[in-house]
């Protein structure tokens, strides 16, 4: 069911239970009224409160329950994250709720142009420099989604929170990537024009006819197109954030090359 219809109909009933509330308390000013009318009344306003207040709960937990992706194995699979339902940074990707948590337009610019001002405006020196510093930042696990700008902060962070930092510095360069999802965990795909500076053999994923190369945040030291050992028929899904949509897996093809 769309989550605005849930809403409509939380809205709906909470608008019926307000208004046996107010029989109900009209009932009680009458004098005329029995006491086993006014229990009943008062009855029935408890339990339809009761069931509002369950269904607003059902709905906030229905679009807020985020799966948050961790490579460690003790993670419980499932482990939820709540956070408010104006959040902007929740996709939904076949069912699941998913936080990405991008820093605002603008907020790494500086930082983004510093890095790669000594590539004079090459694509794959700018992504590569841009890449090796995310990867070289600690991997730490947590238990949130973490904003770009505490990573930086603290100096540390787990699979989300480097690709959330990734992906909002290549948004400042005005580079095209993808968020791919597999259980547990979360990397990057991204576009290259220079291939020269790639290894010889790089894992690329097809995506409606563009190329996009591997760029696993967490293994300090790696390179933009090595493989970290997901295939496609790993993936959870793969989303387009630019385009707020999922990509169809079937215009999705792997190459190592």
């Amino acid at each position: 069911m769309d989550i605005w219809i849930k809403i409509a109909i939380v809205i709906v009933f909470c608008l019926l239970v307000y208004r046996e509330i107010l029989k109900s308390a009209a009932l009680s000013h009458t004098s005329i009224s029995t006491s086993t009318a006014k229990n009943k009344a008062g009855i029935m306003s408890f339990i339809l409160v009761g069931a509002c207040v369950g269904l607003f709960v059902y709905v906030g937990l229905s679009i807020t329950n985020i799966q948050t992706r961790d490579l460690k194995p003790y993670r419980l699979p499932n482990s939820p994250e709540f956070v408010s339902i104006f959040d902007k940074g929740v996709i939904e990707l076949n069912g699941h709720y998913i936080k990405t948590n991008l820093a605002k337009p603008g907020e790494l610019s500086g930082l983004a142009s510093n890095l790669t001002q000594k590539c004079h405006g090459n694509n794959a020196c700018e992504i590569n420099t841009l890449f090796d510093y995310v990867t070289h930042i600690p991997y730490r696990t947590d238990q949130t989604s973490r904003s770009p700008k505490q990573v930086l902060q603290t100096n540390w962070g787990d699979c989300d929170d480097k690709s959330n930092l990734f992906a909002s510095l290549l948004n400042e360069r005005g580079f095209d990537y993808r968020f791919v999802y597999v259980p547990h965990h979360v990397f990057v795909v991204v576009q290259v024009e220079d291939e020269s500076l790639l290894p010889l053999l790089s894992a690329n994923l097809t995506i409606d006819g563009k190329k996009y190369y591997y760029a696993e945040t967490t293994a300090k030291g790696s390179r933009i197109g090595e493989f970290n050992g997901q295939f496609p028929y790993t993936f959870d899904g793969i989303y387009d954030i630019k385009n707020d949509k999922a990509v169809d897996m079937n215009n999705v093809s792997f190459r190592m090359m």
